[in-house]
C-alpha cells in the first residue's frame, strides 16, 4: 500500500483529465510530483486516429441557462478582422461548409458545431500551399472588429465551440478591456501544454465540437475585444476551427461534477473496466471531483453515487469559489458477475436539483465483473456521453518503430491462471505487423529490465484480425501466476514503419501515471497513465495448446544483453542459427551442433531476431541489445 502522499497524488492525477504527459520512471522514483513531457512524441503528423475512435461529447454546461451578454456565430464576416505575419501570408477565413477543413481524423470531420453552416472561422496550416516544416511560420489572428462594453458585469465566462488537431501549434484566446492597448492571454495548446484542461498534451485531438469555457473576469472592460490567435511554430501543422462565441455572466451558484471514480482500495487509484470475480477488492473508493465554478462559496455539498444494488455518499461543509475538492466514500459492496451502471450526483446549498445551473451536476460510470477477462480499459461499456478513445503504436514515438513495449498493470488478488492477452487494434494497423505478448514483473520493468515471466511466440497480424478490431495472443501453455502486480506487455514490430501496429487506448477514465507504461528501445521507460486495450485472458478455457516445441534444449540468453548472446544446444543437433535486424536484414548466419556465442557489440542497440532451425522445425527469439 502506498503512503497517504501518493494516494493524494493519485487523486490529483484523476483531476488532470486525460493528461497524457509521459514521465520518466527514473525521475518518478525520485519524486512523484516531477514530470517531463517527451519532445517529438509523434514521429509523423500523419499518425491519426482511426474511424473507430469516438470523440468525447461535452457534458451539458452549467452556463447553458446563464445570461448571454454578447455572442457571435460568424454569420456576418464583417464582425471580424483578420491579421497575420505569416510566411507566406495566410489569414483566417470564414467558411460555411463544415467539410471545408482538413480531414485530420474521422472523429473531427466534418466540423459539428451547432451553427457551422451559417459560418465558422478556420485557420488552415495543413492546407497552406507548399507548407512544410521550416519554411516560415504561419502566425494569424482573428479579432472582433468593434469593441463592446462589459464593465457593468464583473464576473464573466467566455464560451466557444471549436475543433482542432495538435501538431506543435500555439492556439489560444486573447481578451482586451481597453480596445487593444493591453491583452490577457489564455493559451489552449502549446509545446508545453495549454492552460485549459482540454488542451494538449491531454489529447492530440479535440472533441467535435469541443466546448471551452474560460473565466475572463478582470480581463474584459468598457472596450472589450476578443481575439483568437494561432502560430504553427514553423511546422507543417494542422488547423483550428472556431464557432459560436459567447460571453456569459458567471453564475453565483454552480458546483460541477468534473469526474467520478469507482476504484478498489488496494489498487492505488487504478480503475479496472472489467474485473474477474476472484480479483475483486473487499472495499472500494467511490467518489468524484467537484468544482465550484460559481462566484459564491458553496456549503453543505453532498455527493451521491447510485448503482441500484448499492449506493455511496460523501459530504463537504465548504467548497470555496473557484476551487476543487475530491469527495469520496469507502464502501464494501457485494458484487456478482454482471454490468454495473451508476449515476453520480452532486448538490450544494445554492445548486439544487431543478435549479438553473444543475445541468452539469451528474456523471455516469459503468464497470463490469467477469468470470475470465481482466481489463483496465472499458471499451464497449463506457457511457456514450463520456467515451474517449485514442491510439498508440509503432508510429507514435521517435525510435519506436520496432521493439516498442506497451504495458498495462494488473493486480492479481490471488494465484490464478493466465492463457494470454486480447489486444485491441485500430484500422490503422497493417497486415504483417508483429506482436509478442508477455507477462512482466512491474519492478523489473520499471528498472529497464524487459525480462519476461512468460512470453508468447511472435504473432504476425492478419487482415481478418485487423478487421475484427482485436487479436487474441495465447501462450504455449496456461501460466499460473501468484498474487501480485504484473504488467501485461506487448512488444510491437513494424519493420521500420512499413507494417505498423496501432492499439486502441481508452482515455475515458483518468488513471494513475504508472497504470500503464512504455519502453522505447535505446531510450527509457515512461509512464503512460492511460488504459491501453491489452486485456488478460484468465483461466484455462481460451484454447491454449500444450504441444512442446519441435526444438528442445535451445535457449537464447541473456536478454536484454550488452551485445554478447549465447545460443544453447543441449540436444547437440545440427542447428542453423541466423540473426536478423528489425528491417529483416540477415546480419549473421552459421550452422553448429554445440552451444554458440554471438558477438553483436559492433551493431547498433535495438531489437534483433535470432532464428534457430533444424529438420524438426524452428524457433525465433527476440533479443534486446542495450
Amino acid at each position: 500500500m502506498f503512503n497517504l502522499e501518493y494516494v493524494i497524488l493519485g487523486f490529483e492525477r484523476k483531476s488532470n483529465l486525460m493528461n497524457k504527459v509521459y514521465l520518466s520512471i527514473v525521475a518518478l522514483s525520485m519524486a512523484f510530483s516531477s514530470a517531463a513531457q517527451r519532445n517529438g512524441e509523434l514521429t509523423s503528423k500523419f499518425d491519426y486516429s482511426p474511424a473507430t475512435t469516438t470523440a468525447k461529447p461535452k457534458p451539458v454546461q452549467a452556463t447553458d441557462r446563464a445570461t448571454v451578454l454578447w455572442d457571435d456565430d460568424f454569420s456576418a464576416p464583417g464582425n471580424w478582422v483578420m491579421t497575420n505575419t505569416s510566411t507566406p501570408s495566410i489569414d483566417w477565413t470564414i467558411e460555411t461548409n463544415p467539410s471545408n477543413m482538413p480531414n485530420a481524423a474521422p472523429s473531427l470531420y466534418p466540423f459539428a458545431s451547432a451553427t457551422a453552416t451559417n459560418g465558422f472561422a478556420l485557420i488552415n496550416s495543413d492546407g497552406a500551399p507548399g507548407n512544410a516544416d521550416g519554411d516560415g511560420a504561419i502566425i494569424a489572428e482573428i479579432t472582433t472588429a468593434t469593441s463592446f462594453d462589459l464593465s457593468a458585469t464583473p464576473n464573466l465566462i467566455l464560451r466557444f465551440s471549436h475543433n482542432y488537431r495538435w501538431w506543435h501549434e500555439e492556439r489560444g484566446v486573447r481578451v482586451s478591456g481597453d480596445n487593444g492597448l493591453t491583452w490577457t492571454e489564455f493559451p489552449i495548446t502549446s509545446e508545453t501544454g495549454g492552460a485549459i484542461s482540454t488542451g494538449y498534451p491531454n489529447d492530440q485531438n479535440s472533441g467535435n465540437p469541443e466546448i471551452t469555457e474560460i473565466d475572463i473576469s478582470g480581463a474584459a472592460g468598457a472596450q472589450t475585444l476578443i481575439q483568437f490567435y494561432y502560430n504553427d511554430n514553423d511546422f507543417w501543422a494542422w488547423y483550428w476551427v472556431v464557432d459560436d462565441v459567447e460571453i456569459l455572466e458567471k453564475p453565483d451558484n454552480d458546483v460541477q461534477l468534473v469526474n467520478a471514480w469507482f476504484s478498489g482500495t488496494t489498487n492505488d487509484g487504478i480503475e479496472y473496466g472489467r474485473t474477474p470475480v476472484n480479483h475483486l477488492d473487499a472495499s472500494y473508493a467511490v467518489g468524484g471531483e467537484v468544482l465550484n465554478f460559481g462566484v459564491l462559496d458553496q456549503t453543505s455539498i453532498v455527493l451521491d453515487a447510485d448503482y441500484g444494488s448499492f449506493t455511496a455518499q460523501a459530504t463537504e461543509a465548504l467548497i470555496e469559489a473557484d476551487s476543487t475538492k475530491f469527495m469520496e466514500d469507502v464502501i464494501t459492496p457485494s458484487l456478482a458477475v454482471g454490468v454495473y451502471s451508476g449515476t453520480y450526483t452532486v448538490e450544494s446549498n445554492g445548486d439544487q436539483p431543478g435549479g438553473a445551473e444543475f445541468g452539469d451536476n451528474t456523471y455516469p460510470r459503468v464497470f463490469e465483473v467477469t468470470n475470465d477477462m481482466y481489463s483496465m480499459d472499458n471499451i464497449g461499456n463506457n457511457p456514450a456521453s463520456t467515451v474517449n478513445l485514442g491510439t498508440i503504436g509503432t508510429a507514435s514515438f521517435t525510435g519506436a518503430a520496432d521493439g516498442l513495449v506497451i504495458a498495462t498493470e494488473y493486480r492479481l488478488k490471488q494465484s490464478d491462471m493466465v492463457s494470454g492477452f486480447r489486444v485491441f487494434l485500430t484500422s490503422a494497423s497493417q497486415v504483417g505487423g508483429e506482436i509478442v505478448a508477455s507477462v512482466k514483473d512491474t519492478g523489473t520493468f520499471r528498472a529497464l529490465d524487459m525480462t519476461s515471466i512468460v512470453e508468447s511466440s511472435l504473432h504476425s497480424l492478419t487482415a481478418a484480425e485487423i478487421s475484427q478490431g482485436y487479436v487474441d495472443i495465447l501462450f504455449d501453455n496456461v501460466q499460473t501466476l501468484p498474487a501480485g502486480a504484473y504488467y501485461a506487455a506487448v512488444d510491437l514490430f513494424s519493420s521500420g514503419n512499413t507494417a505498423n501496429v496501432v492499439l486502441v487506448d481508452d482515455r475515458t477514465v483518468p488513471q494513475p501515471g504508472l497504470a500503464s507504461a512504455i519502453f522505447i528501445p535505446g531510450d527509457n521507460v515512461f509512464s503512460n497513465g492511460i488504459a491501453v486495450g491489452i486485456r488478460m485472458l484468465m483461466g484455462d478455457t481460451w484454447g491454449v495448446g500444450i504441444a512442446e516445441s519441435a526444438l528442445t534444449g535451445v535457449k537464447v540468453y541473456p536478454n536484454p544483453s550488452e551485445g554478447v548472446i549465447t545460443v544453447t544446444n543441449a540436444a547437440n543437433t545440427e542447428n542453423t542459427v541466423k540473426v536478423f535486424d528489425m528491417l529483416g536484414k540477415e546480419i549473421f548466419a552459421t550452422s553448429t551442433s554445440t552451444d554458440l556465442t554471438i558477438d553483436l557489440t559492433k551493431n547498433m542497440t535495438g531489437v534483433y531476431l535470432v532464428k534457430v532451425s533444424n529438420a524438426n522445425g524452428s524457433i525465433t527469439e527476440r533479443v534486446v541489445i542495450k
